[in-house]
């Protein structure tokens, strides 16, 4: 019995958006929401309300584990869009088959007739609907295109229909940042762009954004939701698993595999390994099953848990269903099934008793025949050549049974040895066998040699930790940002940079004005804000009578033909410039020329700490920011900032030393390398600076 339903707010506000739809105008609505969001909760509500209305309903998902978690969770009769829409037709058998890519056989699956009426279809894990054709050789449904046949037996998009026939309704639920169907670049199902152009259908949609599944402020929800906003961005250049308290760990495989065996050994499967490959899942459940037994290639035993890699209607589980063997046959029965054209091929059943644990807590033990040769497999599925063994070796044991035949057809789908259930190993598996499940603590290994810059990593990542409940723990988890990998060039030939202070303030001390008005080795820094004072005064044609070093204060005695003025400016200990002004505690001089002069020094010394022009672009304005943040306090100053194309050219001061680097960037974007503008050793070692400064050294 499930407990009375409390929405937020937000939820709420989407409920009465979905209720909305269904009374009123559109074709379809889409509720996407991350991990956590609430769209079970929301659709458990909705199922409530619909029985209120006796409006018809059909709640479904792509696959029989996700239609059974669905209902599981919501108590509705869910059911897959497969069972829904589609009816068996008959079944082919090609007895001439020769090739090892033809299983002999097809099943035909046709779309039902039937009229839906006014019902509201409600499919849940609507990123896995997928709309290329499905051109799988035993099994063919419609036109092989789910989502087409799905809009097709919905009537929606039926000729002559008009807006205010209340016909059937369909409310898309899922994850968008989720692994999308094989074969297609997003989901189809959740892109409102694609049902309008494909079906020319008017959606409605609604995000829900406030998480309640994990606790607020988790680090798998703040780093989940990390990824998802890169993903939505089509960003693809910052990735952060690093470990963080108990719930996001960083550990080796041996490590990991031994978690796993505690766990399972503690009672039963909380924890997963997912990985990227069948050939790595099935390396991982050896290891687990090695610490579990003594022995990776042990036969199958009571205790082993296994993953259900194809659906069974006569055991009534689902492909990506988890059991554990309860009891199992001592031996096999082995067989060699041979057939013309190919290699023979081996068959191999056991006897056993299985358990499933739904989840509401209800434990079923079901008799079957186990087909064991997935169990030592890096294939994904059983090869046509093996499915057709299956076939012959049926065709063996009834050759009185006429193919095609109705007879021949029902005791092909009943026979116990032909519908023997498929199973792995289920300690791990792939991303897209766990889609849709959830565990206490997810391992997720990343090893795959695969490029982690692009949207299927991030998406595949983002799938997988979201698997987990409680704890993530990574394998070999890469860990970037826009600024890992920087190239900084030739700069490592540069001398180091208290030489190039040396070098640049023997460069100063050739200029006359450093011995006339009396600079130090010390006021480096204060030389150079003069020098930009001197040119400026001297566009305006004002020249520099005196110049008296003050504390924290620099004052000019200036003329400009018979006029004579005072004006000064005052510094902090950094250097940086606080404020100009005329000079205190004396007759200023001309009103003209003390404007004028004012006008001068704001240029030189306000306009040096300005920074140059503005950055628009939200990703160089956060680069610029890192680097104004990290010279601040330093006596580095930014000059000017300049967009360039693929590049961010910035000038840089330290007083005695200026120059130009280029911060330079690709496509992704990410930062790529650095650059001194005019060549290497154009800055005086200013790079060398500002990299030690960038790297936090």
């Amino acid at each position: 019995m499930l407990s009375p339903i409390q929405l937020t707010s937000h939820q709420q506000e989407a409920f009465d958006a979905i209720k909305a739809f269904i009374q009123g105008p559109g074709d379809c609505f889409i509720l996407e929401g991350g991990a956590g969001t609430g769209k079970t909760t929301l659709m458990a509500a909705l199922a409530g309300w619909l029985k209120g209305q006796s409006r018809p309903d059909a709640f479904l998902a792509p696959t029989g584990r996700a239609a059974r978690i669905l209902g599981d969770k919501t108590g509705v009769d869910a059911t897959t869009i497969h069972g829904c829409i589609y009816a068996f037709e008959r079944l082919n058998v090609f007895e001439e088959a020769e090739t090892k890519n033809d299983p002999g056989l097809r099943f035909r699956f046709s779309l039902r007739r039937d009229d839906p009426g006014a019902t509201v279809f409600v499919i849940d894990e609507a990123s896995m609907v997928g709309d290329v054709q499905d051109k799988q050789d035993v099994l063919r449904f419609g036109s092989g295109r789910l989502l087409a046949d799905l809009v097709e037996y919905s009537r929606l998009n039926r000729p002559g229909r008009v807006a205010s026939d209340p016909g059937a309704k369909l409310v898309f639920v899922g994850d968008p940042a989720q692994l999308p169907p094989v074969g297609q670049r997003l989901s189809p199902a959740l892109s409102a762009d694609y049902l309008a152009k494909e079906f020319g259908f008017c959606c409605i949609g609604f995000e829900l954004t406030e998480v309640h599944r994990q606790a607020a402020g988790s680090v798998i929800l703040e780093r989940a939701s990390a990824i998802r906003k890169s993903i939505e961005a089509k960003r693809f250049n910052t990735f952060d698993l690093d470990p963080s308290g108990e719930a996001l760990l960083a550990e080796q495989i041996p490590e990991s595999v031994g978690r796993v065996v505690e766990g399972y050994r503690q009672g039963g499967g909380a924890s997963v390994l997912i990985t990227y490959t069948n050939a790595k899942a099935l390396e991982l459940n050896r290891s687990v099953r090695g610490r579990l037994w003594g022995d990776e290639l042990a036969d199958v035993r009571a205790g082993d848990q296994l993953l259900v890699n194809h659906n069974s209607h006569r055991c009534g589980l689902y492909n990506g269903d988890l059991v554990r063997v309860l009891d199992v046959a001592a031996g096999p029965e082995r067989w060699t099934v041979y057939m013309r054209g190919v290699e023979p091929v081996d068959l191999s059943f056991r006897q056993a008793t299985v358990a499933y644990k739904s989840g509401n807590g209800e434990v079923r033990k079901i008799d079957c025949l186990l087909l064991e040769n997935l169990l030592h497999s890096k294939e994904r599925a059983l090869s046509p050549v093996e499915q057709r063994a299956l076939l012959v070796d049926f065709r063996k044991r009834y050759p009185r049974l006429k193919p095609g035949t109705s007879e021949f057809g029902a005791a092909l789908r009943v026979d116990p040895w032909f519908n023997a259930l498929q199973v792995k190993y289920g300690y791990a598996m792939t991303c897209h066998k766990a889609q849709g499940g959830e565990w206490d603590t997810a391992v997720v290994n990343f090893e795959s040699g695969r490029g982690a810059h692009n949207e299927d990593f991030f998406r595949w990542a983002y799938t997988a930790i979201t698997r987990a409940k409680r704890t993530v723990v990574t394998i070999s988890a890469p860990s970037f940002d826009v600024y890992t990998g920087m190239d900084w060039g030739s700069i490592t030939e540069q001398a180091d940079p208290a030489d190039h202070a040396g070098t640049a303030l023997n460069d100063t001390q050739t200029d006359p004005d450093w011995d006339r008005y009396s600079f130090s080795p010390d006021q480096a820094g204060i030389f150079g804000h003069h020098c930009k004072i001197r040119d400026a005064l001297c566009n305006r044609g004002i020249t520099v009578d005196a110049l008296d070093h003050l504390q924290y204060c620099e004052r000019y005695r200036l003329r400009r033909d018979k006029e004579i003025a005072s004006v000064q400016y005052w510094y902090k200990g950094d250097g940086k410039v606080s404020r100009v002004g005329p000079a205190a505690g004396a007759r200023s001089g001309d009103a003209a020329l003390v404007e004028a002069a004012l006008d001068a020094m704001r240029e030189a010394l306000l306009g040096l700490d300005s920074g140059g022009e503005e950055i628009e672009d939200p990703f160089l304005r956060a680069f610029a920011q890192k680097v104004e943040q990290a010279i601040a306090d330093t006596g580095i100053r930014i000059l000017s900032k300049a967009s360039l194309p693929y590049r961010l050219r910035i000038g840089f001061t330290d007083g005695g030393r200026r120059g130009e680097i280029d911060f330079c960037y690709d496509g992704t974007p990410k930062w790529t390398k650095v650059q001194e503008v005019g060549g290497p050793g154009k800055t005086q070692g200013l790079i060398d600076r500002v990299r030690s400064l960038l790297e936090g050294e």
